[in-house]
């Protein structure tokens, strides 16, 4: 029985959360950086900032919930892209977590500078030994505390803003560019990090009241909120100071507040600001232990990580090597590196967040069911790979150098040890191309277990795939029966589940599932065919099709046509690449409504396909007691003796035929819209499939457009390659 968490967090919990992970050191340390990089033009840097995150934010609320569970991002990327995906980010996600709370215990120590006198790095790394013990004894989650010290930064920070604007001169934002254009792209990407706790409520949206608005909801709103917080707290800075003022400043709001309120005030400030990022540093190294404890579970690392201390409960071996990983970094880099590197992780994951939307709805994974779409698809996305990718380059060597280096690691780890640990591939793996396939046995790692009591020792004629969204499996099993020509008929409904889910956990047939079972045997005593139906519960889609197909030496596999999907970028065959290396002949049928077919025409295009159109066309029209037209399509500037030739060319094969036949040839500019015209007369399109290539799934091919738009119900046969 699966834990269900309760859903109980509702828009403000989520605003705080989002708001929370974010508010520290890009508020209270960052500006000094910026202002040294690109001067007046901080505040402009954080909302371009913003703006680069955004897509980032909606495309990991969709990832969410369709995947509401622990683990977040690093669960995202490793189901979509596979184990090595998933090693590869996982570090980098860990590192860009603990560069993060690096980050913050730089600016404690620096705004611990204000009320004492010990030196920086011996200071910052005793805050960092105490929250690692603290994160052993397992009291990380302190939420109430969290809380209350969110609400008095940002009051504290608005009471600071709001004085500042009185004394605010706008001569100080002259030059508003000092390095120009190159200087504030810089800056933006330098600032990135700033905003990188925005989806973090992602990580629990299993916990969210309704999260198709609430998750969306607070993610937009937390993020404008704090961008107007991050923008107005920079611009008046900068018109309080001259940008060399506060160029490399680590605690810029300590020396706004005692402009503006005092000394008093100014240690206020600085006490908050302590706070703030003791809190942010301490989620940081929590949530980043977790990344190791989570991949050692999914033996992408060694088991040691995974295990919890006996007596806390806390993966203390993580934890430990967490806060090594920090302590080097805090002795080893100046504190612009450190900001350098984790934006650069951050803005690295998040092009790849987006790339896992497009990735996962274009493979029209059957699990894949978000409760939220983001929004402009795919052009939101398209923006944000752009933008990131433009982020990257403008932060220069260091930060291509440090992905350059995690990523060689992760290979390294992942070609060493873990691909050894694991055989998932993950959806891009499994969508791609197929080599394990092509094996004369089964494919490893397929037992008869999967298929839940299927008789796979009975050889079936014909084979019709259910994928749970189609608009008449009724009349999709009726033209089964007909090309099955009394043969037994094998009903196949596939469930595709994620690799990571076990195939045991679904016991329960749904209701609708029963009903159809019910329909189906209705329809077999009725017609007094031999059909049976079999629920496959499946991770691998193609290869459970592929195996069926083989281990019941079938004739026929039929499925519907499904289309593109609405705002999607390609058409994607579930079948994909397995269209032309399956070792039977593939149906695809389009069903218009038509229920008594009478009127059969035919396209006869001269390829591999035609005598298989030919002989399907016969015999429907047999069962049917229908007549057939062939046709052929000539250009409208097509000689009169071409256009005979075409129309002898027809009458030949009509001589073969049973059925009553005639033949036609259409002309006209486009053969396309010729075919679809003519179709408005019939009630069955025969006509051949071309085979499976990029090129075609990116741009759709001739009878793509002609399965979509013809008239009439239509059957797109391709003949088996073996």
């Amino acid at each position: 029985m699966q834990n269900i968490l309760e859903r109980r967090l509702g828009l403000f919990s989520v605003v705080t959360i989002c708001i929370s992970s974010m508010l520290g050191s890009g508020i209270f340390v960052l500006p000094g950086l910026g202002f040294a990089v690109t001067g007046p033009s901080i505040y402009l840097a954080y909302l371009l900032s913003a703006l680069c995150i955004l897509p980032a934010a909606m495309s990991k609320a969709e990832l969410a919930t369709a995947m509401p569970t622990s683990g977040g991002t690093y669960v995202y990327l490793e189901r979509t892209f596979g184990p090595l995906a998933g090693t590869v980010s996982g570090l980098g996600l860990w590192l860009s977590i603990l560069l993060k709370a690096a980050f913050a215990l730089i600016g404690i120590g620096a705004y611990m500078s204000v009320i004492s006198d010990l030196p920086l790095k011996p200071t910052i790394l005793t805050f960092l030994a105490v929250i690692a013990f603290i994160n052993i004894l397992g009291v990380g989650k302190v939420s109430r505390f969290m809380t209350v010290i969110l609400f008095v930064s940002i009051a504290g920070m608005t009471a600071v803003d709001t004085l500042g604007v009185f004394s605010w001169d706008a001569n100080n934002l002259k030059p508003l560019f000092p390095r120009g254009m190159m200087g504030l792209g810089e800056a933006t990407a330098l600032v990135f990090v700033s905003f990188a706790g925005v989806t973090k409520v992602a990580a629990i949206a299993e916990e969210v009241k309704d999260p198709g608005k609430n998750l969306s909801r607070g993610i937009l709103l937390s993020l404008s909120i704090v961008t107007v917080l991050y923008c107005a707290t920079s611009l008046v800075m900068a018109g309080n100071f001259s940008y060399l003022e506060l160029a490399g400043d680590l605690k810029p709001a300590y020396t706004l507040a005692i402009k503006v309120g005092g000394p008093i005030f100014g240690s206020i400030i600085a006490v908050i600001a302590i706070l703030t990022m003791v809190n942010v540093s301490n989620a940081g190294l929590l949530a980043g232990s977790r990344f190791p404890f989570a991949m050692s579970r999914d033996n992408l690392l060694p088991s040691f990580l995974g295990k919890l201390h006996k007596k806390f409960l806390t993966p203390i071996s993580s934890i430990f090597l967490s806060f090594i990983v920090v302590a080097f970094v805090l002795v080893s880099f100046d504190v612009t590196k450190i900001a350098k590197m984790a934006s650069a992780f951050m803005i690295a994951i998040y092009m790849i967040e987006n790339i896992s939307v497009v990735v996962l709805r274009e493979s029209r994974t059957q699990w894949y069911k978000p409760v939220y779409k983001a929004p402009l698809y795919p052009f939101l996305q398209v923006f944000g790979i752009i933008s990131g990718l433009a982020l990257l380059i403008g932060m220069g060597i260091l930060a291509l150098k440090s992905l350059a280096f995690i990523s060689a690691l992760g290979l390294i780890l992942y070609f060493v040890y873990s691909r050894r640990k694991t055989d998932r591939k993950g959806v891009i793996g499994i969508r791609g191309k197929r080599t394990d396939l092509l094996q004369e046995q089964s494919a490893p790692g397929v037992t008869d277990e999967n298929y839940k009591g299927m008789d796979l020792s009975r050889d079936a004629r014909l084979v019709v795939s259910l994928f749970g969204k189609e608009r008449s499996p009724e009349m999709l099993i009726e033209m089964g029966v007909a090309l099955a020509e009394h043969g037994n008929l094998e009903v196949a409904h596939i469930l595709e589940i994620p690799e990571q889910a076990s195939l045991y956990d679904i016991i329960e047939e749904p209701a609708e599932l029963r009903s159809l079972r019910r329909r189906v045997i209705a329809m077999a005593i009725e017609k007094k065919e031999p059909i049976t139906f079999d629920p496959v519960v499946s991770h691998d889609m193609s290869r459970t099709i592929f195996e069926i197909s083989q281990r019941l030496h079938c004739q026929w596999l039929l499925i519907e046509w499904r289309g593109r999907n609405r705002g999607a970028l390609t058409f994607h065959n579930p079948i994909g690449w397995l269209k032309s290396h399956l070792h039977c002949n593939l149906a695809v049928f389009r069903d218009s409504g038509v229920r008594y077919v009478r009127k059969i025409i035919a396209l006869i295009a001269t390829d591999k396909n035609d005598a298989l159109v030919l002989e399907t066309s016969d015999h429907l029209a047999e069962v049917n007691r229908a007549d057939i037209t062939l046709i052929r399509f000539a250009p409208e500037n097509t000689s009169e003796e071409k256009k005979k030739y075409e129309k002898s060319f027809l009458d030949e094969l009509a001589s073969t035929l049973k059925a009553p036949t005639h033949t036609k040839v259409l002309t006209g500019k486009d053969e396309i819209k010729a075919v679809i015209a003519e179709t408005v007369e019939f009630d069955l399109l025969v006509l051949g499939s071309a085979d499976h290539s990029l090129k075609r799934a990116f741009l759709g091919s001739k009878d793509d457009r002609l399965i979509a738009k013809a008239a009439c119900s239509v059957l797109a046969v391709h003949s088996s390659s073996f």
